[in-house]
């Protein structure tokens, strides 16, 4: 007589061999999820950058660019740094993820110039658990982003 089903060893062993795979794929998910946090930021910087740039050829005017560290955002004014991020003309607030600005280049304000389409050199860092990713933005008003020192798909390496 031949007994259908599973023995409790086939069941063990497989349940064992799913838990495996589970805690490692579990683990892979959550550094691609950071990973995707710290491009997606990234890039909504950049283009934010690049509609205060556009702003700013439009209207013609100069827009200063102001970095607040708790919660990080950056506020864009005409003037002197507002006492708030909703202060600003156009205002950055941090998406609610793991991506921490570290660094505004030398921490001070920087300067869009609308006249000719120009702005002061300056670059942000943007890091988490993962990496970290920069973004520049030159004299010539080019701006751009890139991964420092892993890869991050969507990022060009630095």
């Amino acid at each position: 007589m031949q007994d259908l089903g599973f023995s409790l060893l086939e069941l063990l062993i497989t349940i064992c061999i799913s838990a495996i795979l589970a805690a490692i794929g579990i683990q892979h998910w959550k550094e691609q999820q950071l990973r995707n946090e710290l491009a997606s930021t990234t890039k909504q910087l950049a283009y934010f950058i690049y509609e205060v740039q556009v702003k700013a050829s439009t209207k013609n005017e100069n827009y200063i660019i102001h970095q607040f560290t708790s919660p990080w955002c950056i506020a864009i004014t005409q003037d002197e740094k507002p006492t708030s991020c909703n202060e600003g003309v156009l205002y950055f607030i941090k998406p609610d993820n793991s991506v921490e600005i570290s660094e505004l280049s030398n921490n001070k304000d920087a300067l869009i110039l609308g006249r000719r389409n120009l702005a002061q050199t300056m670059s942000f860092q943007l890091k988490n658990k993962i990496g970290t990713s920069r973004v520049f933005v030159s004299f010539l008003g080019r701006i751009r982003f890139c991964a420092e020192n892993s890869h991050i798909a969507g990022l060009p390496p630095c």
